[in-house]
């Protein structure tokens, strides 16, 4: 059985109507992890990218609703799965289908979100430009429309201390937008990806984007894709 191991972690806070995020923490790593909750028009939650939380704020998010689904959102972000699998064994654990296998050594993957997502409202944008093992979600909320990344982009600021100096050392902070890890590691084609997100600029339905690292995006959506199509 997994333990169920708590680090560091901020508070459940509600983004739009039928979406929460909580700010946790990484070990031994200088960058913050974001969850999202995502409640269903059924009541039920989808779990975006585990983050154990203590006690009170699993008495917090239980009072949200059951918790059906927990989404691997790429082939790393994987920790903590398992730990709320078993803590919610009837839940389905969903991710990308090329990450299928990567994630299937830590924790049992019932489905991919290519399948799942789309027959409950959530789109997976899957040629957006980036590697396979990652793709681009689309919540709808009841005034617009949310995008969700988990490693495509950043939106971190600078910090001081240790931490901030290898964060901004790295190129991982300061702006939003791909990272130089993010380069390397999860861009596939740039100008495809700089396309899609150019195409989501110009819509008028987006009221906010997430972040697996860093600050969520609620104010000129279309702008702040702008920006980061300008650094690819």
């Amino acid at each position: 059985m997994s333990a169920w191991e708590v680090y560091p972690h901020g508070a459940l806070r509600q983004l739009a109507d039928r979406l929460w995020a909580v700010e946790g923490s990484l070990p031994r790593l200088p960058v913050p992890r974001t969850m999202f909750v995502y409640r269903l028009e059924e009541g039920g939650l989808l779990v975006w990218s585990s983050v154990a939380l203590d006690e009170a704020g699993m008495r917090e998010l239980d009072a949200l609703g059951p918790v059906q689904w927990i989404v691997v959102p790429n082939r790393f972000h994987r920790m903590q799965a398992r730990a709320y699998l078993e803590r919610y064994p009837a839940a389905r654990v969903l991710c990308p289908a090329a990450a299928r296998d990567h994630v299937a050594k830590e924790v049992t993957v019932h489905g991919t979100v290519e399948a799942e997502l789309p027959p409950l409202g959530i789109s997976v944008h899957a040629d957006a430009g980036i590697k396979p093992s990652e793709v681009v979600y689309e919540f709808p909320l009841a005034d617009g429309a949310a995008l969700l990344f988990c490693d495509a982009l950043f939106n971190l600021p600078n910090r001081g201390g240790l931490k901030g100096w290898i964060v901004r050392l790295i190129g991982s902070s300061g702006f939003f937008g791909v990272t130089r890890i993010g380069r390397w590691f999860v861009v596939d084609d740039a100008q495809r990806f700089r396309e899609f997100l150019l195409e989501q600029s110009a819509r008028d339905d987006l009221v906010l984007l997430g972040v697996a690292h860093g600050e969520c995006v609620t104010q000129s959506c279309g702008r702040r894709l702008v920006e980061a199509a300008a650094r690819l």
